[in-house]
């Protein structure tokens, strides 16, 4: 890890924690302006000044904070540097990831240091405000946050939040949730044992939009993998389970192959057991008994990975009848 990164990370844990200003000195502001013109693709030679906050209380001679900054020697006696305030904004503005173009190739977000849930906090505050989420001006504005154990063993991961989805503030509502919910039930699940999200956190926008849902685009997948690769940092599950070819897509940043080609052979992401099968809204479509039980073969893949007990009723689900 750089040094920038560790200091990015102590930053973004200071905004994550609710402080909004901080005391600098000048030189310690321009290494963080040259961060941020990097950041940007700008040159940082001969950088112009930013304009400075009045001084800081801590600054003062004889305030409580100035007294524990140390002084040097009477031998050593040097100009005191100039102490400033950098704002949470400038903080930010300085650590943040700059926009992707259609040529990057990977995005990242950063959590900050610290326990789980403060972690948690940031990332559900942050996000909406994240520099490549504003980029796209082609989602919606309500984030559809993941459900279910923070904890879990299992973590489901779909496409994209839909209508229903959008109208309830909940991922995997309407027909297709219900199907899950009976794929979860079957299991001997609930969504109160899995943790249950999206690839993407924002529903896909279209013209004149009403009940009407539509897949998400290439850049809308690279930049909601970054989102999800944060979120399976915080919950740190067994095995993800990706409903769908564009969830696969997101999950495994193998490029856009058809579902069977990820289908093709066992799948790890950061040691972590990935298994693919289909989203729960083609189980609506199909009336195919060899497709539901393919799919139904897979979930007790899952709960093998898992370390789940898997009853003789279950392992006999869509066996042949004699």
């Amino acid at each position: 890890m750089t040094t920038r990164d560790l200091v990015s990370d102590y930053l973004q844990s200071l905004i994550a924690q609710g402080q909004e200003r901080l005391p600098i000195d000048e030189e310690a502001r321009q290494i963080l302006r040259s961060w941020m013109l990097a950041a940007r693709g700008k040159s940082p030679s001969a950088p112009r000044p930013l304009p400075l906050a009045a001084p800081s209380p801590a600054a003062q001679p004889n305030s409580p904070a100035a007294q524990q900054i140390p002084s040097p020697e009477p031998s050593q006696q040097s100009p005191a540097p100039a102490i400033s305030i950098m704002s949470a904004a400038e903080l930010e503005a300085a650590t943040k990831v700059s926009p992707v173009t259609e040529q990057d190739e990977e995005v990242f977000y950063r959590l900050p240091s610290g326990d789980n849930q403060t972690r948690w906090d940031y990332f559900e505050r942050a996000l909406p405000h994240w520099d490549p989420i504003k980029s796209l001006t082609s989602l919606r504005s309500k984030a559809i946050w993941g459900v279910g154990n923070r904890e879990a063993d299992i973590m489901f991961v779909g496409d994209a939040p839909n209508y229903q989805d959008e109208l309830a503030g909940q991922p995997f509502m309407g027909e297709a949730g219900k199907k899950l919910n009976e794929m979860l039930k079957a299991m001997g699940l609930t969504r109160d044992d899995i943790y249950l999200t999206h690839l993407l956190k924002f529903r896909p926008s279209m013209p004149r939009q009403t009940t009407n849902n539509r897949p998400p685009n290439a850049r809308e997948i690279q930049i909601s993998a970054a989102l999800l690769d944060a979120e399976i940092d915080l919950v740190r599950p067994r095995v993800i389970v990706a409903l769908g070819v564009i969830a696969a897509r997101g999950v495994l940043k193998m490029g856009a192959l058809p579902l069977a080609e990820y289908q093709s052979s066992a799948r790890k992401r950061d040691h972590i057991d990935v298994a693919i099968t289909q989203h729960p809204s083609f189980l609506l479509r199909s009336a195919s008994r060899a497709e539901r039980r393919l799919v139904w073969e897979e979930m007790l893949r899952v709960m093998e990975l898992a370390k789940m007990p898997i009853s003789e009723k279950q392992r006999g689900y869509f066996a042949p009848k004699s």
